[in-house]
């Protein structure tokens, strides 16, 4: 069904039995973290990242402006970088919160497996 499609990101390996671990993922704002697997939103599919090819992670904050002439506007917005194979990746997050939930479950999950 195309509304079930699972691919890994270029470059990726894919994982034995993926729907399940996609079942039992937690939902971190638009993102999916499973126990295998970090899935990102590909219009009606998923795309995934095997956790055990991520090599680092850190917290980012990106500027968000308009240069409309009515109502200009500056405005912060946090954010986790990835990194895997020989590319990096912003994770983009609404809150801090959710920011913070991200790095520790990636950082406890990848890294120090």
């Amino acid at each position: 069904m195309l509304f079930h499609r699972f691919r890994p990101l270029a470059g990726s390996s894919e994982i034995e039995d993926i729907r399940q671990d996609f079942r039992e993922s937690r939902k971190l704002e638009k993102y999916r973290l499973g126990k295998k697997a970090l899935y990102f939103p590909a219009g009606f599919a998923w795309e995934y990242l095997p956790l055990s090819e991520i090599r680092g992670i850190r917290p980012v904050t990106r500027l968000i402006e308009s240069e409309n002439g009515v109502c200009p506007f500056a405005m912060e917005v946090p954010g986790v970088r990835i990194y895997f194979h020989d590319k990096d990746m912003v994770l983009e997050t609404e809150k801090e919160k959710s920011q913070k939930a991200m790095l520790d479950i990636l950082q406890s999950v990848s890294l120090y497996d």
